[in-house]
């Protein structure tokens, strides 16, 4: 109880000392969700007691949280993410990077199932490629996201998509199968715009400076890309993420010391506090990420949320949310209460995997009394609560890419289009689906 209280006071005075927006807001609903469930939970001890079991909960997502750190930063130490870079460079057109980015973010989620592992390590590759080419890293941001909860939800590796197969009962290939069907067109057209955006950009030229600058600065030689290797050939295995991630950073940091020359102060330094070359240097702005600090503002989020949503749960919120929306006939009208239900999850929350286990609980019932199967239900929580979550500014799926990308949450969500073509297409060919249906009912009466 001791421990947690004085972590809840660090975790508020930290909002405040950095002048986070949203984690200041999300202080100061803890601090609101305590002091009123007090009232009913039988005291303010008793509701920091409950908050701290909840607490708990999230250590696990700050171990993960700490490697995706060091895991970035290890890979700029061996030249992995340089080199990547450098080669990209060589191959990719600038006027197709948009689309290309959420092509390879696709494809990387997918092997990885990690919406997060993608991105700490292909997506910070390609906004490093972009600061290197000077195009729209806003937009790469965009892409980057999209690919990247593109794999996170469609990938028979993924924790949330086994998740969802697990608290719904069914299999996770036929939720695959049904997934990849449903999203095949917004896929289709989130490529298309990324593509015309990059069509329509001002004719790029790399700058060959890159190029030589990049050698002398790294070594580049084939070896580097063993980390790289490590990660996608355990994880196409299906090996635990955290014992994948593990492997891949202390491979990286044999070829920093013994390929890279980096010294062990350097390294320390670095796996905490992040990759920097001297201000001086040429690369200062292209290559930079990574390291442990660089995740404490969601670390912060996901303790304060999950301790939030204990809190919540005690009170049995969710059981009467439940109650209330009933019995729906229209697959349409359901998909849009589940919809309803994963925001407000994703939102009080401010984490995905949680948002799952609520939105499942909260419409199980719902979908069973109103004669949908499960697979249904795995569907509609899938093209909801995965692909939502994101666009909550304060949600850990998005604040925690923003911070490996050191991109602004704002300047990404509007730009991540695939979050918004899918739930929207689901919708719309649900309700006219139904539309159709009910005037061919009407058309056979007469």
């Amino acid at each position: 109880m001791e421990i947690h209280l004085i972590l809840f006071l660090l975790s508020i005075v930290y909002s405040f000392i950095i002048k986070s927006n949203i984690l200041m807001i999300l202080s100061i609903v803890f601090v609101l969700t305590v002091f009123l469930s007090s009232f009913k939970l039988g005291g303010i001890k008793r509701s920091l007691q409950i908050a701290g079991i909840g607490a708990k909960k999230s250590y696990i997502l700050v171990i993960i949280f700490s490697l995706l750190g060091m895991l970035s930063a290890s890979w700029f130490l061996s030249g992995t993410i340089p080199s990547l870079i450098y080669y990209g460079i060589k191959i990719i057109d600038p006027n197709y990077f948009y689309m290309f980015t959420f092509v390879m973010l696709s494809v990387f989620s997918f092997l990885m199932g990690s919406s997060f592992g993608s991105i700490g390590t292909m997506g910070i590759v390609m906004i490093s490629l972009a600061r290197g080419i000077d195009l729209n890293l806003f937009i790469t941001a965009g892409a980057v996201i999209s690919g990247a909860y593109f794999g996170d939800r469609g990938s028979p590796t993924s924790s949330s998509a086994n998740f969802v197969a697990v608290l719904t009962d069914t299999n996770i290939y036929t939720n695959v199968k049904n997934m990849f069907k449903t999203g095949i067109i917004p896929y289709i057209m989130t490529i298309s715009l990324y593509f015309y955006l990059g069509k329509s950009e001002i004719q790029k030229e790399i700058d060959s400076k890159l190029l030589e600058l990049l050698p002398k600065e790294f070594n580049l030689s084939p070896i580097v890309f063993i980390p790289l290797i490590f990660l996608i050939g355990m994880c196409l295995f299906r090996i635990d993420i955290k014992k994948t991630m593990l492997v891949s950073i202390l491979s990286s940091l044999i070829i920093a010391i013994t390929i890279q020359s980096w010294n062990f102060n350097i390294i320390l330094k670095t796996m905490l506090t992040g990759f920097r070359l001297p201000s001086t240097n040429s690369l200062y702005e292209i290559i930079k990420g990574g390291g442990i600090v660089s995740m404490s503002t969601a670390t912060v989020m996901a303790f304060l949320s999950c301790s939030i949503v204990k809190i919540f749960e005690e009170l049995k919120v969710l059981t009467w949310i439940s109650k209330r929306i009933g019995v729906i006939k229209e697959e349409w009208k359901v998909y849009l209460y589940t919809t309803l239900v994963a925001i407000f999850t994703a939102g009080i929350s401010s984490s995905q995997s949680t948002s799952i286990l609520l939105t499942s609980q909260i419409m199980k019932k719902t979908y069973e009394e109103s004669g949908f199967e499960n697979e249904k239900l795995a569907l509609d929580i899938e093209n909801s609560c995965v692909i939502l979550s994101p666009l909550i500014p304060w949600n850990i799926a998005i604040t925690v890419p923003a911070a490996m990308l050191e991109i602004g949450v704002f300047d990404i969500m509007p730009n991540s289009f695939y979050l918004y073509f899918l739930p929207i297409f689901i919708f719309l060919k649900k309700f006219f689906l139904n539309e159709r249906k009910s005037i061919e009912i009407k058309k056979a009466e007469y």
